[in-house]
């Protein structure tokens, strides 16, 4: 049965961790369209509307270690992921984002316990308050976060933490 997923990042390696334990503790025979979602305020300027594109916008929050981790986990987990992507939810009220959640069909939302999502830019925003108030159901995902980790090191840890869910 193929399942839509969400997941709150921060486009860091850290914030896919809750993606390998989805994907750990699942069914082999489990199917998952996964998207990692991050919030970001629009300008209110007319001219930026105009120009703006949400992939860009999404190209320029997300970086070259966070893409081969994304790679990684894609390859890991072939079998049972659909297809994962990143995407920014640009709303500022609790019907924009629970009408987010109605048009992607999304089914439950994995968040972390213990890593805390830090903002890629000035303009992000935390979306957490958001799925809590929603009506999806919520996993939380604890895993034990290594401190003094180069970014190759993180890319390697997050198959190699201790994970475990509530």
């Amino acid at each position: 049965m193929k399942k839509t997923i969400l997941v709150p990042t921060d486009f860091s390696i850290e914030s896919l961790h809750v993606v390998k334990s989805l994907l750990s503790r699942a069914h082999e025979e489990e199917l998952f369209n996964i998207i990692l979602l991050s919030g970001v305020h629009l300008s209110d300027s007319i001219t930026e509307l105009l120009f703006f594109s949400r992939t860009s916008l999404i190209q320029s929050m997300s970086n070259r270690h966070f893409d081969e981790a994304c790679m990684v986990i894609k390859n890991k987990f072939s079998s049972q992921i659909n297809s994962m992507c990143k995407d920014i939810f640009t709303g500022a009220t609790q019907s924009a984002f629970n009408n987010y959640v109605e048009a992607n069909k999304i089914d439950k939302a994995y968040i972390s316990t213990n890593y805390k999502l830090q903002m890629p830019s000035k303009k992000s925003f935390d979306i957490l308050p958001y799925i809590k108030k929603s009506a999806l159901l919520i996993d939380q995902v604890d895993w034990k976060v290594e401190t003094r980790v180069t970014e190759r090191g993180k890319l390697s840890a997050i198959f190699a933490n201790s994970i475990s869910s509530n």
